[in-house]
This record gives structure tokens, C-alpha cells and sequence, in this order.
């Protein structure tokens, strides 16, 4: 559910602009309206807020928690939702939409694009203030829900309380017994006191007798090489994923498809991209299981670059010059037929991998000592990189034209394929620690992990977990 709501709360700005600007039909006379310049600002406006939660993530839910931090994060939406659906200006929407976004990095895409499609089509049943009150009801639903569900095994165990760990990796897992779990949870408590010690006690592979690191120390971890090389690699997957396809133009999509004169109607269009997403991300956990992630995520760059060069050519032999999707239009050349293909194709194709293996990866390459700041501060790049596409988009139409823009987002594509191409490596079905290894001794270019042998790590559980040392990973961090 709180996936849902992330994806529910980057629609609305897609179904409140049109009426706001006047570039579509109102189902109800407005009090105020838009000005192209501020609809720009009310589309992007929000991802320049939400950097100081997403840095201010990591250091908030290691000492609360994950669970209670999921139950905070909701309080803000739900004032949020109320303050959008009473708005008696512009001034209350800008207001309100930082405060719709969440802090959550998660790989539950699936359930994101889910929420893409209920807000789209909330915007083809209802007025944009309805949207708002409907939306209201998923954060106090979610603030129940998590109130059933335990807190998370590894963060328990890094405080002590096994026994609660046990229990909620027995929940987690299905309510199975204690000895169906018990070879992961003693994994799980010598992964977190192998975590837990300071470098040095690593490197000599002795029990850490040193007191709990401080907010330097933490700093600290953020310039070693086995953090900063997968932070350039995630980074650059949400830049290049922000510049290429359809990130920049979410907020304005209706009345893109109304320029491009599709022959639906252009909030229909949008429910059917986002149902496209949905399924896509299906395809992409089906994909990323049987390929692996790195091999979906260059078919989706791929295809991202093929079908925007694609619309530009169409843009630029078909619409005229200075066609602008900020202007209402009641005749438009062309069938649309060609574009809405596209589109839907381009919606489809950036979801099966480029869209959602950045978030994978997030959740994965980061090692345990520095995964909640690493985690928060890419996270912010992301968002700050939201604001920027989607803020600058108005500007680039006006300059570059509907066929420059669309020509500069799959321009990016190209040079994502070529990038990734020779610097993303494959992470599925490697263990965290074979990541953590990996980008601790390995250069860029090296795209092979090194799996070590589960049998090999089984064997030395019970000692590690009774004494606190590792005598088989630790190599790994002796050159950072």
C-alpha cells in the first residue's frame, strides 16, 4: 500500500494540470488556473523537498526502526491529501504536493505502477480535488496495516532481540517453525556482527571490542571505494533514467497526448500507459529471474532510445514548428495513431527494466555499514534529478521543440546503453556479501561477481554467530 500511494502521488500532478491549465475540458468550473510556468513549478516542485527526507531516511530508521519510520512517513499524507482537496489557490497546491512524497526506496514496483494506474484513472472519473479525497484513504489504511506487521529480522538482531528477530523472520517467511528459518536467521545474526565491526577489527578478523562508531565514522564509510563505486553506478542508472523516456514528461502526459493528437481521449491514454507499466513491471520480475537484471535493463534502454527517436521523427515531419503541448489544440495533423503507439510502446519497454532495476539495485549494492545513508543520499539525487527533468521540460519544448525534445531523451538513451553496457554487473542470485566483496576489490569495468560457495559459508555459521569473527570475508576489504 505504500508503494501504491508513491505511485498515486506522482500521478496527481498528471490529472490536475490539464483543467488547472485549461488545455483540457474542466468537469467543474475552477476557482483558480495555471499558468504554463506554474504548472511547471507544481509538476517538479515536490522532488525538491523530498531530498532532506530521503538524506534524513537513513539515520531516522536505524535508531526507530523500519516499521514505525513507515508509520510516520504517512502522517504528512495525509494532511497533504486534505489541504490539495480543499485548495482555494495556488499557493495551498504548492503547499501540499512536497509533502505527498514518500522516503521510500523499495523495489516493489509492481505495487508503484499499480498506484500510477488508479490516479490516472481517478483523472478520467473524477475531478482532481475527488482524487485527492480518494487518495486520502490509502495512508490511514496503510498507518493499520503496518501496525500488524513485525519489525524488520536484521534490524532486530543489530539490537539485540533475537528473540523478536526470530519471530518475525518465522512471520516473514510464512509462519513456518524455527528450525525451517534457522540456517537463514543464524546467516542473518553473522552477517550483522560481521557488519557491526569497525574496519580495522575486519581486516585483523578479530571480535570488535571498540565502542559504536559516531556520525564521522558513518561519513567515513561513504568515501571508501566499496561504497562510492556502487553509488556512481545507481546514480548514474536514476540520471540517465530521469533524461531518456517518459520521466520528464509525467506530469504533463494528458496534454502531450492532446498535442500529439492521439485518437482517444487523452486521460484514457494516460490510464492505459500506466496499466502498460503495470504490466510491464510483472514482465520485469519474470525477466530479472530468468535473464538477470543486467540483461533486461539493456533491452529497456534499448528500446527506450528506439522509440523516442521514433516520436521525434514523427513530431518533426508531421506537427507544425512551435507546436507547443502547453496551448490547446482543436485540430491536430495526423491520424495520432502512429504516436499513441509509441507512446504506449515507450511506456511499456522504459518498465520492463530501465525504470525499475535502478531501485533493485539500491536495495542490494550498498554495504550493511553504510546502506541507510548511501540509500538516502542516492535517493535524494533521484529526486533532485525529478525536479530538474520535470522543471526544465516546459523550457526545452519551448527551445528544442516537441521533435528536439523527444530527440534529446533518446539521444540519453543511446549513451545509457553504451555506459551500461561496459559498467553495470550482474547482481541476481549473488548474496549481499558477494556484492559488498565485489566493489571492494574489483575495478568498474570488471561486470563479473564472484559467487562464493554457499555449502562453504553454511558450515562456518555457528562459529561466526558464538564468536563474532569471519575468517572467509574479510579478504575482500584489505585493499580499501
Amino acid at each position: 500500500m505504500l508503494m501504491i500511494h508513491v505511485g498515486l502521488s506522482a500521478t496527481f500532478p498528471t490529472i490536475a494540470i490539464p483543467p488547472l491549465l485549461g488545455t483540457v475540458e474542466s468537469k467543474e468550473e475552477e476557482i483558480f488556473h495555471f499558468t504554463p510556468e506554474e504548472a511547471s513549478w507544481f509538476g517538479s516542485l515536490a522532488f525538491i523537498c523530498t531530498p532532506i527526507g530521503s538524506i534524513l531516511s537513513g539515520w531516522v530508521t536505524e535508531p526507530i526502526g523500519r516499521k514505525n519510520a513507515m508509520i510516520l512517513v504517512n502522517l504528512p499524507h495525509i494532511a497533504a491529501w486534505l489541504i490539495l482537496h480543499f485548495a482555494t489557490s495556488v499557493h495551498h497546491m504548492y503547499l501540499a504536493q512536497p509533502a505527498i512524497r514518500g522516503i521510500l526506496t523499495s523495489s516493489a514496483g509492481v505495487a508503484a505502477t499499480l498506484g500510477f494506474f488508479i490516479g490516472y484513472l481517478l483523472g478520467t472519473l473524477v475531478t482532481w480535488r475527488e482524487a485527492a479525497l480518494v487518495c486520502l484513504t490509502i495512508p490511514i489504511f496503510t498507518v493499520v496495516a503496518i501496525c500488524f506487521i513485525p519489525e524488520t529480522p536484521l534490524w532486530l538482531i543489530s539490537r539485540g532481540r533475537e528473540k523478536q528477530a526470530m519471530k518475525s523472520l518465522q512471520w516473514l517467511r510464512g509462519w513456518v517453525d524455527a528450525e525451517t528459518v534457522e540456517k537463514e536467521f543464524l546467516e542473518l545474526q553473522r552477517y550483522s556482527i560481521n557488519s557491526s565491526r569497525c574496519n580495522p577489527c575486519q581486516k585483523a578478523d578479530q571480535t570488535c571490542i571498540h565502542p559504536p562508531p559516531t556520525l564521522i565514522d558513518k561519513l567515513k564509510e561513504l568515501t571508501r571505494k566499496r561504497t562510492l563505486k556502487p553509488v556512481f553506478v545507481v546514480t548514474m542508472f536514476f540520471l540517465f533514467c530521469q533524461f531518456s523516456g517518459m520521466s520528464g514528461m509525467r506530469p504533463y502526459l494528458v496534454q502531450i497526448f492532446q498535442a500529439y493528437g492521439v485518437p482517444v481521449n487523452p486521460n484514457w491514454a494516460a490510464v492505459v500507459t500506466a496499466l502498460l507499466k503495470f504490466l510491464a513491471n510483472i514482465v520485469c520480475t519474470i525477466g530479472v529471474k530468468m535473464l538477470g537484471k543486467r540483461p533486461t535493463a539493456l533491452v529497456s534502454i534499448a528500446g527506450t532510445a528506439a522509440c523516442s527517436i521514433a516520436l521525434g521523427f514523427y513530431a518533426n515531419m508531421i506537427l507544425p514548428r512551435g507546436w507547443s503541448s502547453f496551448e490547446k489544440h482543436d485540430e491536430v495533423p495526423g491520424n495520432g495513431i502512429f504516436p499513441m503507439i509509441m507512446f504506449f510502446s515507450l511506456s511499456f519497454i522504459t518498465s520492463i527494466g530501465m525504470t525499475p532495476v535502478p531501485w533493485m539495485l539500491l536495495s542490494e549494492v550498498f554495504p550493511f555499514k553504510a546502506r541507510a545513508t548511501s540509500a538516502g543520499l542516492v535517493a535524494a539525487l533521484y529526486y533532485v534529478m525529478i525536479f530538474i527533468s520535470t522543471k526544465t521540460y516546459l523550457d526545452l519544448e519551448r527551445g528544442l521543440g516537441l521533435d528536439g525534445i523527444i530527440w534529446f531523451y533518446g539521444s540519453v538513451a543511446v549513451l545509457a546503453f553504451v555506459f551500461f553496457y561496459f559498467f553495470l554487473p550482474e547482481t541476481e542470485n549473488c548474496s549481499l556479501e558477494d556484492i559488498e566483496i565485489h566493489f571492494s576489490t574489483q575495478k568498474l569495468t570488471n561486470i563479473n561477481i564472484r559467487r562464493k560457495s554457499c555449502d562453504h559459508v553454511s558450515e562456518k555459521i555457528e562459529t561466526v554467530a558464538e564468536n563474532g569473527s569471519c575468517r572467509y570475508d574479510n579478504k575482500g576489504f584489505n585493499k580499501d
